[in-house]
């Protein structure tokens, strides 16, 4: 039986790849289940430096699959819990590359990834409401920070289609790419996050997600990180190595 997730990770990055295009790689318990233990296992895994979410087939993703619903007990959480309390969990960067449609929490998803390339073709809808349920994945918060709660509510209550030009212009995703270049672009940009510190990327990733505060809470924040990692072999090495003039000793970097 073919994998409906395919899970590998070659050079720090750990790819995501959504694999049943047949049913336009919508999600079910197992895919979901598959997706957590890999985001969670990135967490305390160095060789996974960063997450590549992708997918085969013409769509990125058309949502939850229907049928999963139908079989759920009353009372039960849904398939995707555990796969979104590691979303938002991880300290990993997360990259994504997007084709065809992305509907459901095949968008929602994206407000949790750090950069998202989409193909001219990707389209972007959240018909929850249409299917009488709600928002899901923070959704009705990370939008509104991110589009603005005109944008956000367009989305969310009419269940507008965003295209790719729109969706870049509006901040839901990072770039617009040439066709066919939405993972090539995605995989550049994992590269270059893979080759940077671990730890300080990592915790820089945790400081811009840190809710709205005040100025002098997050001062505080910031300098409690920045003297620890100050203090961390890595930074004494790369900034040995610019004073020094030579390339850093790759073994003394995390």
């Amino acid at each position: 039986m073919t994998a409906t997730v395919l899970v590998t990770t070659e050079q720090g990055i750990c790819t995501l790849r959504l694999n049943r295009p047949d049913k336009k790689n919508s999600l079910t318990r197992e895919m979901y289940d598959t997706l957590a233990a890999a985001i969670r296992a990135a967490d305390t895994d160095p060789q996974r430096r960063v997450i590549l979410i992708a997918a085969n087939g013409g769509d990125f993703c058309a949502g939850n699959d229907l049928g999963d619903f139908q079989t759920r007990r009353p009372g039960d959480k849904p398939a995707a819990w555990n796969f979104l309390l590691a979303l938002a969990d991880t300290q990993v960067p997360l990259v994504a590359a997007v084709q065809g449609r992305a509907i459901g929490i095949g968008t929602t998803m994206l407000a949790h990834c750090d950069f998202v390339y989409a193909e001219p073709d990707a389209t972007f809808s959240l018909p929850f409401v249409a299917l009488g349920v709600v928002p899901e994945a923070a959704s009705s918060q990370t939008l509104v920070q991110q589009l603005g709660y005109r944008r956000a509510a367009e989305m969310l209550l009419l269940g507008q289609v965003c295209d790719a030009t729109t969706a870049a212009t509006i901040g839901l995703i990072t770039a617009v790419t040439p066709a066919g270049a939405a993972h090539a672009t995605a995989q550049a940009t994992a590269t270059r996050l893979a080759a940077l510190p671990r730890a300080a990327l990592r915790q820089s990733k945790q400081l811009l997600r840190r809710p709205p505060e005040s100025l002098h809470a997050r001062l505080h924040a910031e300098i409690a990180v920045f003297q620890e990692r100050l203090a961390s072999a890595t930074a004494q090495e790369l900034i040995a190595a610019i004073l020094e003039k030579r390339p850093p000793d790759r073994s003394k970097l995390d």
